[in-house]
């Protein structure tokens, strides 16, 4: 092993310990600052001459240093395990000498060398994205050209040199094929080691591009959006902080899934929330879920309830609603004249200001033409409220009440603005049938929402400065209408038709969706998470093309015929899952789930999924809705008959619960298998 890459190694290291040393005694002094400062607050609390303004500024400033020093310590001591994965040696055009670059998860500089360079760096971005040869980073609109001389590549554990390679590969494919044969983690880990060229463009695109990304299964979609917070996080620090990017994930486990993502990267998380807890803020009504409703259409489909489904997933559904709201809704603002007495003589002459009924209809139906009804009214009762103050009657101090007054005022001109009661309305008009149920069904919950933000707006607050989307094909056009209202932010939109469940979505509608939000199209068609076995096998279910595979190889999926299926599912995990760490037991619907737990829980250590925590267990019990999302080594899927899956649905189900696996793909039947299974391996 080359003497001088362990000597590199082992001053990096020095160099990180000591500024691990210099961050704890920062954080001691800053700390007694703190205290300093808290104390001199308590001591002049009550004394009005002291300038407590200044004192809270202090406190201000020292809090935020006190964050950024622990973010940097924090960042380094994840950083001696391992202080850098790749190296570049690039010769810059009219240079003579070549310079060396050691990539990873943060900055390393000491006396002015740079020991380590981000990985989000410009100059980091050659790693990613050239070959051996010509090459070239960007720092601003300035190029800076040359020849990428070396890429090198390294496994460093417990800050130990293990082995390294040179390679003309962007990433090296015998790298990514070990980092892939790896088992599962309870928690999605970081990627920056294996990001991949077309992975990279999407990372570093600038903030203000929208994108579209449809990738397929294991396409690594949700990595390359975290990543890309970690990016920005980076490019615009000073601008934008963790808790000013949103992400909207499919649901809590998710959400538990990917939460260390950020922090193995030395950032902090960002602001979760799933589309059904926005609902339920707003609405203050329980939303039924989507994992309910999926196993709801799973265990009982009937084609009323498809075609009510797949209506209101289509954009002429949003057509409608819009045309309802803002067209015959609207007309109903029937306007009276407003006089108010403003002063009175001792003779009884009066002064008032009047708001004749014409004016209010000619401020709502032209002035504020094409704005929503809670804006219109927002905006008449300031113009009338500010009548009064121009007038002297009111100060401006006084103004907010009124003006809420004249809100109220303005809203009883509409005969109905009840959100329940508009619903209903709606439903009737478009020949669908109105729930009955407190709890709101989850194709109805974007509906809802629309009716209460186009009347009222919304109670919370829910700005951002970046926005990503996840698992974009489970929202309706109604809901990706309201994200557009809500967050006038850039984005990042992610997700595959190809695993959408209770419908079928066309090119066509990702366009249009990818047009509605203002979004460039970006496709990924290679898959990283399944062996080739495996990913053939469940895109030849859904008779899926074109996609590119790592050439990483493993076990054919295998079907097994047997009378006694929970017997058949511990053999198959104590004789070929026994170097797993997570083994999934994917069921069609939860009674399905509940039911195989009843009999596997008394002769197997099995889990059921239903908190988050849950999925820290080795063997798992859960839905094809739940699981949506995450990997697994290994995955079962029980009850693979033609009884049980045979319609679109079911092989939409069988599609998903597929490409969980990373290694290991088995069905078990105790009945005739499924068609839908087609040339399977079968053992009796």
């Amino acid at each position: 092993m080359d003497i001088k890459e362990k000597e590199h190694l082992e001053k990096t290291l020095k160099v990180i310990d000591k500024k691990i040393i210099e961050s704890q005694e920062k954080l001691k002094n800053i700390g007694d600052k703190l205290k300093h400062e808290v104390s001199d607050l308590a001591e002049n609390f009550h004394d009005k001459r002291s300038d407590l303004s200044s004192i809270y500024s202090n406190l201000a400033v020292i809090e935020s240093l006190e964050r950024d020093i622990a973010k940097e310590s924090k960042r380094l001591n994840l950083q001696k395990d391992h202080p850098y994965f790749a190296r570049i040696d690039f010769l810059p055009k009219n240079k003579k000498t070549a310079q060396k670059v050691y990539i990873g998860i943060g900055n390393l500089i000491e006396d002015n060398k740079l020991y380590v360079a981000d990985w989000r760096a410009p100059i980091s971005s050659m790693y990613y994205d050239f070959n051996l040869g010509p090459a070239s980073f960007k720092i601003g609109t300035t190029e800076y050209s040359g020849e990428l001389q070396l890429k090198r590549q390294y496994k460093i554990e417990d800050g130990q040199l293990i082995s390294y390679f040179d390679t003309d590969m962007t990433i090296n494919d015998e790298i990514l094929q070990e980092i892939l044969s790896h088992n599962v983690s309870v928690k999605m880990k970081q990627i920056v080691s294996t990001i991949q060229r077309e992975q990279n463009i999407i990372v570093r695109k600038d903030k203000a591009e929208n994108m579209l990304v449809q990738g397929v299964a294991g396409s690594g979609k949700t990595s390359i959006a975290l990543h890309r917070a970690a990016y920005l996080l980076y490019k615009h620090r000073g601008q934008i902080k963790s808790n000013d990017i949103l992400i909207i994930s499919p649901n809590n486990i998710f959400s538990s899934y990917i939460s260390e993502v950020l922090p193995q990267l030395g950032e902090d998380n960002l602001v979760e929330t799933t589309f059904e807890q926005i609902a339920r803020a707003e609405l203050k009504r329980p939303i039924q879920s989507r994992e309910n409703m999926l196993d709801e259409i799973a265990s009982n489909p009937n084609q009323e309830m498809l075609n009510e489904i797949s209506y209101k997933s289509s954009y002429e559904y949003l057509d409608s609603l819009l045309r309802f709201l803002k067209g015959s809704f609207l007309e109903t603002f029937s306007p009276q004249n407003l006089s108010y007495v403003v002063y009175e003589d001792i003779d009884g002459n009066k002064e008032t200001i009047d708001f004749p009924a014409e004016q209010t209809k000619n401020l709502f139906f032209k002035t504020f033409k094409g704005l929503d009804l809670y804006e219109r009214i927002n905006k008449i009762a300031w113009q009338y409220a500010m009548v009064f103050t121009e007038k002297r009657h009111y100060t401006k101090e006084q103004n907010k009440g009124l003006r809420d007054r004249f809100k109220k005022i303005l809203y009883r001109f509409l005969p109905i603005r009840d959100v329940e009661k508009i619903h209903q309305i709606f439903m009737a008009r478009e020949n669908l049938k109105i729930s009955k149920k407190s709890t709101i069904n989850y194709m109805d919950k974007g509906t809802y929402l629309a009716i209460k933000y186009f009347l009222y707006g919304f109670d919370h607050d829910f700005s951002a400065k970046y926005l990503i989307i996840d698992e974009m094909q489970d929202f309706t056009p109604v809901d990706i209408y309201l994200f557009r209202k809500l967050w006038n932010c850039p984005c990042i939109v992610l997700g595959d038709v190809n695993q959408c469940i209770e419908k079928n979505v066309s090119d066509e509608y990702l366009q249009l969706t990818a047009d509605f939000l203002g979004c460039k199209l970006v496709e990924l068609n290679k898959t990283y998470r399944s062996t080739k076995e495996i990913a053939e096998f469940a895109n030849n279910i859904i008779g899926l093309k074109g996609v590119e595979f790592v050439n990483r190889s493993g076990q054919e999926p295998i079907l097994y015929k047997t009378q006694n299926q929970e017997e058949t599912i511990k053999d198959i995990i104590n004789s070929q899952c026994q170097d797993y760490d997570h083994i999934a037991i994917i069921c069609k619907c939860n009674s399905e789930a509940k039911e195989l737990y009843k009999k596997l829980s008394p002769i197997l250590d099995c889990t059921m999924i239903e908190e988050p925590e849950d999925y820290n267990n080795r063997i798992l019990i859960t839905t094809c809705a739940t699981a949506k999302g995450i990997e697994f080594d290994a995955v079962i899927i029980p009850n693979a008959s033609r009884e049980n899956y045979k319609n679109t649905i079911d092989k939409n189900i069988l599609y998903v619960s597929s490409t969980r696996a990373l290694h290991k793909l088995f069905f078990t039947t105790s009945d005739e298998p499924t068609h839908l299974l087609k040339n399977i391996y079968t053992k009796s």
